[in-house]
């Protein structure tokens, strides 16, 4: 009896799909039961946030397309609108967080450099960033450059956006169960769940938009990312290492991946939903099926 697999119109079998989300969530959740000890650290985060990229660009290999092609494909396409969103939004959406935190008195403002200065000097903070942008590359290129179109040639961006958020989440999962264990920052089934669902609602929602605003770049999403990445522990405190940032008090409630991030995420969620498929029809339902036309 023959099997035949599911594709979607550039022949991409659902059994590649299921294979990325499997091997993305077995490596976060193995790297991050080895490598945390008492923080989370660079022999943790790195490991884990390049396997999207590997893993897709093997199973673009497998397809038949070149990992050249599959690169030079992920950058195209970026807009002005794109760009500034996924800067924009990010820094926005901190600041909105810190004033909830200092408003509320959930937050203090702790004047220093605490967190800034972990990441080493500051004139190396060009290498610093550039750095950084590689490795966030690494997990948008599996994310919004591989999984996102994919999904959304099956089952339209809104639910494909979901679906991703829901992935994402469950990948983030083990470096803040094990984190909060070696940590200290509170219960870590708590923990983890409060930064799984400000994952979902503030970060997967407006990453998977700035993708959309563009015409099929992953330089959107990286930048979001990466601003997030940086801003976030900076302002309203590290997570991953229960260190404060401007923003003092407990991290899991300031931080824009605690429960200020999930409740603004919440509050945002359906302003996202409506711009996410107002700007999916407008592209012509989707940017990934016009790109994988262009040959591999």
């Amino acid at each position: 009896m023959t099997i035949e697999h599911a594709s979607d119109t550039d022949g991409t079998p659902l059994t590649y799909l299921g294979a990325f989300v499997v091997v993305t969530l077995a490596v976060s959740g193995t790297v991050a039961a080895v490598t945390i000890t008492d923080t989370v650290s660079n022999a943790t985060t790195v490991p884990i946030m390049v396997t999207p990229a590997v893993t897709a660009l093997i199973l673009r290999r497998l397809q038949g397309r070149s990992i050249r092609t599959t690169i030079i494909e992920s950058l195209r396409g970026t807009t002005r609108l794109s760009v500034a969103f996924a800067i924009g939004y990010p820094v926005v959406f901190i600041a909105a967080a810190a004033v909830i935190a200092l408003g509320t008195g959930l937050g203090t403002f702790q004047p220093g450099v605490q967190n800034v200065v972990e990441q080493g000097p500051i004139y190396l903070f060009p290498l610093f960033v550039l750095v950084a942008g590689a490795i966030t590359y690494g997990e948008e290129l599996g994310w919004r450059g591989y999984l996102l179109p994919e999904l959304t040639e099956r089952v339209g961006a809104v639910a494909a956006t979901a679906l991703v958020g829901l992935v994402w989440a469950l990948y983030h999962l083990p470096a803040l169960y094990f984190g909060a264990q070696a940590t200290g920052l509170g219960d870590p089934v708590t923990v983890a769940a409060i930064q799984m669902g400000a994952v979902f609602t503030a970060a997967a929602f407006p990453a998977a938009y700035s993708y959309f605003l563009s015409e099929g770049s992953v330089i959107p999403p990286v930048l979001f990312h990466l601003t997030w990445n940086i801003l976030n522990p900076w302002v309203l405190g590290n997570v991953y290492t229960n260190v404060e940032g401007f923003v003092a008090g407990q991290v899991i409630l300031v931080s824009g991946e605690g429960v200020i991030g999930l409740l603004l995420g919440l509050v945002t969620l359906a302003g996202f939903v409506a711009l996410i498929r107002r700007q999916f029809d407008i592209n012509g339902n989707g940017r990934s099926e016009r790109k994988t036309s262009r040959g591999t």
